[in-house]
């Protein structure tokens, strides 16, 4: 058979242990090369004509995966790693050695801002999900600050994709349970569309109690203490097709979170980790115009967005109550433009944060002062998308960000109360098409984060000790981190190799050379009984390095994958290694689909080895180990007869009860977790 080159539009670029099928696509058909299309870009394209590193996990996989957390559903694609521990409600994700601020956060176009302490960011249960798309490097000429590392864009699903073709009615019920930590995992949606109007509603309710570790080597089925929780959510989404030309899109999404956990909960309870209970509220609110007429030249939308997240903390050894509340209000403006000769995307963006922190020291001293700050943000951005020849495409395109971040503690020690600052971030990729199954890429993009407020502005007590006391130094002349990623990629696509068979090929190869990185420094007293500080300052300069290597093959019913991701990094001053740089990875895949492709079982094998570039001072194991993972899975989903419109999910995770503990973190992972979903759509 013959395969067209839209049809070779396979998500190239991924390389996580599952397949990448279009989001339209169903579990029948047993293709690699489906047409994936991306909005990381900031308009639609198919991926394979992006020069960026992008890898798409769809709806179809994070059912299949069943994770409790945004972080979990991408955990196997390559120099992607998971932080923060195994306590789902605090973990984020790690790109090419870079995480937290350093990796952009985006909900249906919407920047998600949050960041303040050891508290999650990622607010989003991924039964909500239709995919999340993950940019690897520096993006801040699309996105603006925070993008150094990379940027995890998470797509919400919506009626029209839901509905199969002439239906104006659907939903689902779902009932899953994890048997590690006895979680129960409910779910439901009801959605339609009518005349011009698309709707769609969405809840869950998730509630489970602390993980056990492995009991292999040295492991004994602990439990990782205190680290249940119960959470809640919904979204309502609203489409109105206003005319042929103009629609208006609506949508309020909410998310709770109840547990008891340590004020740092990637670590154990203990003198600086004190236990708390926390309540979490995210709310995100969004409304947006989107206009496309006739006309070439506009393809456009604009869209405000409010996020207000809280936490509500009591501590309960000393009884203190603490809180914290963040808000962005923003706007986007993006239009593109098809030009005789290139395409034009461009656009604006603006927006403001505010973080008000109440820490009740109750005369103890033991506790940060209060913050009260607010920064604003504008930028603009325009990308080309130019035709050279008949096999060349060069795109290329600029930022401009001006910033500015104010303390407004009347009563702060800070001298310099407001920083203000702006920043220019280009980017050129060349892309060459050489031949049907060929398309080597070489970029070159340059990103920039701001300082948060909490960096610049943190004043009073970290923790308290027996032998002293920690105080926040507050330095609010933090340079922007700056980053410039030089990449060279290559995507090979081939089929009918022996016959109703695909084969995919990519390789990319890095370096992100960071100046001014932005450290936290945690002294030690030089004698007992001295005060300590923390504080945050930049290190001259970072680099991280490294490459990723995937292959996907399919021969009739048969899939079958493999990829290894590795990443370096140095302090380039000093010669010292980077902390938290992932370790590398290896993740083989196999898959059967039968049935007629209604029942698929597979299963995955992660191999992570030892990282042991570990610098001198590090206040921490001198290596980690190396370990094994297996996980088996299984999907059921008859099209045909009494059983129609039930899905039944099945996954086996750490299927040899590995004890292990992933590199940089403090607390082992679960063990064997068996998991089981059935849904039922209407």
């Amino acid at each position: 058979m013959t395969f067209s080159k839209s049809r070779l539009a396979i998500a190239v670029m991924a390389v996580s242990s599952g397949f990448v099928y279009a989001e339209s696509a169903s579990q029948t058909d047993a293709t690699l090369l489906n047409q994936v299309t991306v909005t990381a870009t900031r308009s639609e394209k198919d991926i394979n004509d992006v020069a960026q590193t992008i890898e798409v996990v769809d709806q179809y996989q994070i059912r299949q995966e069943q994770p409790e957390s945004v972080a979990q559903a991408v955990k196997s694609l390559t120099n992607v790693s998971v932080s923060g521990g195994p306590r789902a409600n605090s973990q984020s994700i790690n790109i090419r050695g870079l995480e937290g601020t350093r990796v952009l956060q985006i909900t249906d176009g919407a920047r998600q801002n949050f960041s303040n302490g050891h508290r999650g960011t990622y607010f989003t249960d991924p039964e909500l999900l239709k995919s999340i798309e993950v940019v690897k490097g520096p993006s801040s000429n699309l996105w603006g600050s925070g993008a150094i590392g990379g940027v995890v864009v998470q797509n919400t699903k919506t009626a029209e994709e839901m509905l199969e073709p002439g239906e104006t009615l659907g939903g689902y019920i779902s009932q899953g349970f994890h048997s590690n930590n006895n979680e129960s995992r409910t779910s439901g949606s009801l959605y339609g569309v009518n005349d011009n109007f698309d709707w769609l509603l969405n809840g869950y309710y998730n509630d489970g109690g602390n993980y056990e570790t492995g009991t292999s080597g040295e492991g004994n089925g602990d439990d990782v203490e205190n680290s249940g929780s119960r959470e809640q959510g919904a979204m309502a989404k609203l489409g109105w097709q206003l005319n042929d030309d103009s629609r208006l899109e609506f949508k309020a999404q909410q998310a709770q979170t109840n547990a008891k956990v340590p004020s740092n909960p990637a670590t154990n309870v203990g003198s600086s980790s004190p236990l708390i209970t926390q309540e979490t509220s995210n709310t995100n609110l969004s409304a947006a115009y989107l206009f496309n007429p006739d006309s070439a030249l506009i393809d456009s939308k604009f869209q405000l967005f409010y996020n207000d997240t809280e936490f509500d903390e009591y501590r309960i050894e000393k009884g203190q109550t603490d809180n914290t509340h963040y808000k962005t209000l923003g706007t986007a403006f993006t239009n593109l433009s098809k030009l005789t000769h290139f395409d034009l995307t461009y656009g604006l963006d603006a927006y403001r944060n505010t973080i008000e922190t109440v820490r009740d020291d109750s005369g103890i001293g033991d506790r940060p002062e209060a913050l009260d700050g607010e920064s604003t943000t504008a930028g603009a951005f325009v990308q080309a998308d130019v035709p050279l020849a008949k096999a060349w495409t060069l795109q290329t395109g600029v930022r401009y960000d001006r910033f500015e971040a104010r303390d407004n503690r009347s009563d702060s020690d800070i001298d310099e109360k407001k920083q203000t600052d702006d920043a220019v971030s280009p980017s050129v990729a060349l892309i060459w098409d050489t031949t049907d199954w060929l398309t080597p890429t070489a970029s070159y993009n340059e990103a920039f984060r701001a300082p948060s407020m909490e960096e610049m502005f943190s004043t009073g007590t970290h923790f308290a000790t027996p032998v002293g006391t920690n105080t926040f130094v507050p330095n609010p002349d933090l340079k922007p981190e700056e980053a410039k990623n030089k990449e060279i990629s290559a995507r090979m696509n081939f089929a009918d190799l022996l016959g109703d068979d695909e084969l995919t090929i990519t390789a990319n190869v890095f370096q992100n050379d960071v100046d001014n990185f932005i450290t936290q420094f945690v002294y030690d007293p030089n004698w007992i009984g001295m005060p300590t500080k923390t504080t945050w300052e930049n290190v001259d300069e970072a680099r991280l390095k490294g490459f990723e290597l995937a292959g996907k093959y399919r021969y009739q019913n048969v899939e079958l994958g493999l990829s290894y991701g590795q990443t370096r990094g140095e302090d380039k001053k000093t010669g010292e290694y980077l902390d938290n740089i992932p370790a590398d990875k290896v993740v083989a895949d196999a898959a059967y689909l039968m049935l007629q492709g209604d029942l698929k079982i597979g299963s995955r094998y992660t191999y992570v080895s030892a990282q042991e570039d570990i610098r001198s001072d590090y206040d921490g194991p001198s290596s980690y180990g190396s370990y094994d993972l297996v996980d088996l899975y299984a999907s059921y989903e008859p099209t045909t007869g009494a059983l129609k419109g039930i899905k039944t999910d099945l996954t086996v995770n750490n299927l040899t009860n590995e004890y292990y503990i992933s590199a940089w973190e403090t607390l082992y992972e679960p063990g064997r977790n068996i998991k089981l979903n059935v849904r039922y759509m209407f």
